[in-house]
């Protein structure tokens, strides 16, 4: 097995044990036995735990954006690449259990707050995909954004308190809907056609 693959399989097995255990009551005794190996051969990957633990997160968190992207990629024009990307990123957690766990269990991973974001880098390219839509929306004359890199932000901002009050700290089926009216509100505007 290629290296990469065996990194994968490390990433997502170890995913899922810190989902199941959590952070502090998992060891690495635990993923090296879920995946066969010795505990030693772990630590060709990763110094220690907490490295192995930011690691995983990190591949979480670009697993999520590159489904993300996939998505995006085959919708048509840029209003329509904003409504993809809205849903396909909310809903994503939904399917991805682990992940969710993780981000339930640990909810500083994915934080309001740029300043206290340990994935700040991952999230940035988030808000850059968020921004080149914009633009594109822009300079296609279908948008009206003044600056789209501060609306990047902003959309990002908000498109995080969903995440966090969907499935870090659920607030209910409400908050689902209240998604759909803030995306029609942001996308569409308070204006009547």
């Amino acid at each position: 097995m290629k290296r990469q693959e065996k990194t994968e399989e490390l990433y997502r097995t170890a995913l899922n044990i810190f989902a199941e255990y959590g952070f502090k009551k998992t060891t690495i005794e635990d993923i090296a036995s879920a995946m066969g190996l010795a505990k030693g051969t772990i630590y060709l990957y990763a110094k220690n735990k907490r490295e192995l633990y930011r690691d995983t997160v990190a591949w979480a968190f670009n697993r999520w954006q590159n489904r993300v992207k996939e998505a995006v990629v085959v919708a048509g024009d840029p209003v329509e690449k904003l409504m993809v990307l809205s849903r396909s990123a909310y809903e994503y957690l939904s399917e991805d259990r682990a992940f969710r766990k993780i981000l339930e269990r640990d909810p500083e991973l994915f934080p309001i707050f740029e300043s206290k974001d340990p994935f700040l880098d991952i999230n940035m390219e988030s808000v850059s995909m968020i921004k080149k839509i914009l633009e594109e929306g822009v300079k296609s004359g279908v948008l009206y954004v003044p600056d789209p890199e501060e609306a990047a932000h902003c959309l990002f901002s908000i498109y995080v308190m969903f995440i966090q009050k969907t499935y870090v700290v659920p607030e209910g089926e409400s908050v689902k809907s209240m998604f759909e009216t803030a995306i029609s509100l942001l996308i569409r505007g308070l204006r009547a056609q």
